[in-house]
């Protein structure tokens, strides 16, 4: 028998959604410190920035599967698509502001770290068990308590 996902009552696994999205927002649209950043992230490959984005999309999506108790492929890939919904309306606002711009690979990081944490989901799910499931990651739909 595999161990059990903690799990917290709905309206924590929606808070944290609400507030982690809140966080990305706020973060994203504030005029963006230059002082102490560094330009390129680990291995050299892509900008430090970019980094930031997957992790914080990758996070999103989690949370957002843990939110909603994923439990089969759809209910992931609509995690993953709301985290990258979230993601697009960030970049257009971003339009607006004078010190931020749209990047489109912004967006890609994001979309990256979003499937990146769907499948981290996944993973997790394969070896946790959620509640009213018989096993991980299955497809079977079951119930919860409030």
């Amino acid at each position: 028998m595999s161990p059990h996902l903690p799990l917290a009552p709905r309206w924590v696994r929606y808070a944290l959604v609400v507030l982690w999205a809140g966080y990305v927002l706020v973060a994203s649209t504030v005029d963006p410190p230059t002082a102490g950043v560094p330009t390129t992230g680990p291995l050299g490959l892509v900008g430090f920035d970019k980094w930031l984005h997957a992790l914080s999309y990758g996070a999103m999506a989690g949370l957002v599967a843990y939110a909603v108790l994923a439990r089969d492929a759809r209910a992931v890939v609509l995690a993953v698509a709301a985290a990258v919904a979230f993601g697009a309306g960030v970049e257009v606002i971003q339009d607006f502001l004078p010190y931020r711009a749209f990047d489109v690979d912004d967006m890609l990081a994001n979309a990256v770290g979003a499937v990146l944490g769907g499948l981290g989901w996944t993973v997790l799910t394969a070896y946790l068990t959620l509640p009213g499931d018989r096993g991980g990651f299955t497809g079977a739909s079951g119930s919860e308590s409030r």
